[in-house]
C-alpha cells in the first residue's frame, strides 16, 4: 500500500516537472530504462538496498548509468533524490504510476489485445480507431498471442475486459448446461 502512495506522490512530482509535453514520452523511457536495467541486473537491487553503503556511491552508481542510458536529466535528477529519502526501490512502481500521468496527460488509454493467432496491422489501425472513437482519447494497443483461446480475441482497457474468446464462449456453455442439468 505504502509502496502505491510512494509510487503515485513521485510520479505526480516528475510530470510537474516536466511542462513540455514533448519531452513526457523520451522521460518515460528513460524511466522505463532504469526500471529494466533493475530487474536484468538483481546486483543494483542489492547495491541500491544495501545500508552500509554510501548515498554518495550510489549517486555515481546512477550518475554513470544516467551517461550510459542517455537518461533524460529530470529522470537523473529524481533517481538522485531518490536515493537521498532512500525510496529507489519503489522505482518499478514510480514508473507505472508515470505511465498513468503521461497517458492522461497526453489523453490518450492503453488496451491490451489477446488473440488465437497474429492481428493484422489493418485490424489493429481498425481497432484502435473505434475504441478511440468510443473512449473520445487515443488508443495504444499492446497485443499478444495466445493461442490457449482457440479463436476470437480478449480486450483489456484498464480494468475493463471484453471477452470474446471460443475459448471463454465454450466455458460460458458448459456453466450453462451444467447449471440445467442441475435444476
Amino acid at each position: 500500500m505504502i509502496e502505491n502512495l510512494i509510487g503515485k506522490r513521485y510520479a505526480e512530482a516528475l510530470s510537474d516537472s516536466v511542462t513540455d509535453a514533448s519531452r513526457l514520452n523520451p522521460v518515460l523511457e528513460s524511466l522505463q530504462a532504469f526500471v529494466a536495467a533493475f530487474q536484468a541486473q538483481g546486483h543494483l537491487v542489492r547495491f541500491f538496498a544495501h545500508p552500509a553503503i554510501p548515498k554518495e556511491k550510489k549517486s555515481a552508481l546512477v550518475k554513470n548509468l544516467a551517461g550510459r542510458l542517455t537518461a533524460d536529466p529530470a529522470v537523473t535528477s529524481l533517481l538522485l533524490l531518490l536515493i537521498e529519502r532512500n525510496r529507489i526501490l519503489h522505482l518499478a512502481k514510480i514508473a507505472d504510476y508515470f505511465q498513468i500521468v503521461v497517458d492522461q496527460r497526453q489523453n490518450q488509454v492503453r488496451a491490451s489485445v489477446s488473440s488465437a493467432s497474429e492481428l493484422t496491422s489493418a485490424n489493429r489501425e481498425r481497432l484502435a480507431s473505434e475504441l478511440g472513437k468510443i473512449l473520445g482519447k487515443t488508443v495504444l494497443i499492446e497485443t499478444r498471442v495466445d493461442a490457449s483461446l482457440i479463436g476470437g480475441v480478449q480486450l483489456r482497457v484498464g480494468d475493463q475486459v471484453a471477452d470474446a474468446t471460443l475459448k471463454n464462449r465454450m466455458a460460458l456453455l458448459k456453466r450453462k448446461i451444467e447449471t440445467e442439468e442441475g435444476e
